[in-house]
């Protein structure tokens, strides 16, 4: 049975219809300087004059805009807790660390936490994995505080390969007591679907890299959401645009995830912009 602190923090980060769109901003905490992100407290203010339903942040982060979520209608936190670094010429000199504590989450007052699962590396690494969520989950459940797990892979070049070794991360994830999925939409509906039937668990669509259209962007998120995504998690494929395109792809982009309009409506709306 879910505690009535979790129960009320995904509250805030899921709406009625039990959907969400939130807007990831946590990337200078693993890729440094990224295009697109220079300003994250820019970026921030934009999210919310948008209408996104939470952003997914560092715990620096979460500090220096504490003023624009001292409101009661303000979006959802979502810190990101860890980090990880590779070398590719070696996979095993991968090394991730948790690099904020849920006692940390609980003092700023943010409404979930969320760790990367990388998979596509040696077993050392992944036990390793493994072993810091089910660390991070039990404490977060001492605070009542969802865990959000984003298993990825970031150096298998087969997408078919990637999805079937992101899927089988999905299950270990639930396994290990997630409370919501971040996921790279798999490419097929059906797998989806079955991913979100099994886990029985809220799942997210993440963006990963610039490199679609519009077009390309709002149908895979109405696919994903015709096949059980609870909403989606998507950054670069949104402030990696030119900057009189991001705000008019984020109030699009809520609008799709909470049915307010269709996906043609939406590219339509951004056609002016596109």
């Amino acid at each position: 049975m879910v505690g009535a602190g979790k129960t009320y923090r995904l509250g805030r980060i899921f709406g009625r219809d039990g959907r969400t769109m939130v807007l990831p901003v946590d990337h200078g905490l693993m890729l440094g300087r990224i295009s697109g992100l220079e300003d994250p407290v820019a970026m921030t203010r934009s999210a919310i004059e948008a209408g996104c339903d939470g952003l997914l942040m560092s715990a620096g982060l979460v500090r220096a805009t504490a003023e624009f979520f001292a409101e009661r209608t303000s979006p959802a936190r979502l810190l990101t807790v860890d980090t990880l670094f590779w070398d590719d010429q070696d996979a095993a000199t991968a090394a991730s660390s948790v690099v904020a504590s849920i006692r940390t989450a609980a003092r700023l007052g943010v409404d979930a936490v969320k760790l990367l699962m990388a998979w596509d590396f040696p077993a050392v690494q992944r036990t390793a994995t493994a072993a810091r969520i089910a660390r991070v989950v039990e404490e977060a459940d001492r605070w009542e505080i969802p865990v959000m797990v984003e298993p990825v892979t970031l150096r298998e070049t087969s997408r078919e390969r990637a999805a079937e070794l992101t899927v089988d991360a999905a299950r270990i994830a639930t396994e290990l007591g997630a409370d919501i999925l971040k996921v790279a939409y798999p490419g097929k509906p059906e797998l989806l679907a079955a991913l979100v039937a099994e886990s029985r668990l809220p799942v997210v669509i993440l963006g990963g890299p610039r490199v679609s259209t519009i077009a390309d962007l709002v149908e895979v998120v109405d696919e994903a959401l015709g096949a059980g995504a609870s909403g989606i998690v998507i950054g670069r494929q949104v402030w990696q645009r030119p900057p009189a395109e991001r705000a008019a792809v984020m109030r699009a982009l809520v609008e799709l995830v909470h049915g307010r309009v269709s996906a043609a409506a939406a590219l339509e709306g951004l056609a002016s912009v596109a």
